[in-house]
């Protein structure tokens, strides 16, 4: 007799983003993730005792998952902060972190409206919420450096451009238009511009 596969708190929330992202995180629901898995409910249960609890794990997970791949992609260790003495590109990160936003609304709108658009984060403000993702951080760092302004307008200017990129991505995500990398890009880098002359 083969051995009881053991089901681990990755297995189930690997199993549960799998739902979100092809049918929203409103199908994600202890049967569902169970049937993914093959499994009875009770090891689902087990680890997440209420569905709340796994809907606010799988937004977590997909929130390191996006920030994992903007920092992969930007040659930038997930959890390490930026070297002062390192030169950096003007807006390196920031193109990263647009270009997958633009790309993450446009293949996968329901990890999307996830992340950006469901209640997590519920309380606090625009900024605020930017600012608890740490690639952000890095971000605001980055502007700090590259532009020499001070910590309050490097915040200014960074919910200025979230703004606009999510508003953008929005559309990508909730709609059938849709905006090339490039254009995206354009308006962004065009914005920031206009943001740090001003």
């Amino acid at each position: 007799m083969p051995p009881k596969m053991r089901i681990s708190s990755e297995m189930i929330l690997e199993a549960a983003y799998e739902i979100a992202d092809s049918e929203g995180i409103d199908r994600v629901n202890c049967r569902a993730v169970a049937t993914k898995i093959g499994c009875s409910t009770q090891p689902v249960f087990s680890r997440f005792p209420n569905m709340e609890e796994l809907k606010n794990a799988v937004h977590q997970y997909a929130c390191e998952c996006l920030e994992e791949s903007i920092l992969s992609e930007a040659n930038i260790g997930f959890g390490q902060t930026l070297d002062a003495d390192k030169d950096i590109p003007s807006c390196s990160l920031i193109n990263v972190s647009v270009i997958k936003l633009a790309e993450l609304a446009r293949n996968h709108p329901n990890i999307f409206k996830l992340i950006y658009l469901s209640d997590c984060g519920e309380g606090r403000g625009f900024l605020e919420e930017r600012k608890s993702f740490g690639v952000n951080q890095k971000i605001i760092e980055q502007l700090i450096k590259v532009y020499q302004i001070d910590a309050n307008t490097a915040e200014e200017i960074f919910e200025r451009l979230s703004l606009l990129s999510h508003g953008i991505c929005t559309v990508i995500a909730t709609t059938s238009m849709d905006y090339s990398n490039d254009r995206v890009l354009s308006m962004i880098n065009r914005t920031l511009d206009e943001a740090v002359k001003g």
